[in-house]
């Protein structure tokens, strides 16, 4: 089932209030039809094992560190990630090499300095649900 845009926007505001759903209504479906629904639902949506993946590399906590001074601080430099998580050069790097394989992180470059941005909404949208917040002086671009 497609929603329409006001649908879409209201299940979003849901989320964000912390709304739990409940089958109401017509739509509330029983037994072996709410099965294959939702079986038809999960073949029809985005690539699960892909998502599994991405977010796999989350469950590093040096990792997920490195990310949130990525959305702290976008355009942030490798050195300064090392500095401020306490790690290694090396190690940093090796960590968002992994972070922009699985696509939470893309660089930019800026002469010889390469700076780290996130790279999709998704990593951001994830980032606030877990309380990271932005420098002073970094707003959120439409």
């Amino acid at each position: 089932m497609v929603e329409d845009s006001s649908a879409a926007a209201a299940h979003q505001h849901a989320h964000a209030e912390g709304h739990e759903h409940v089958s109401v209504g017509p739509a509330a479906l029983e037994g072996e039809h709410a099965v294959r629904a939702t079986a038809e639902l999960l073949e029809g949506g985005q690539d699960l094992d892909e998502l599994a993946r991405r977010l796999s590399v989350l469950a590093d906590p040096r990792r997920l560190r490195i990310l949130f001074a990525v959305h702290a601080h976008p355009g942030i430099r490798s050195s300064d990630v090392a500095r401020v998580t306490g790690a290694l050069d090396s190690t940093t790097s090796h960590a968002l090499t992994l972070l922009r394989t699985a696509g939470w992180v893309r660089t930019e470059q800026r002469g010889r300095e390469v700076r780290y941005h996130l790279a999709d909404p998704l990593g951001h949208r994830i980032l606030h649900e877990l309380g990271s917040d932005h420098l002073p002086g970094v707003e959120h671009r439409s």
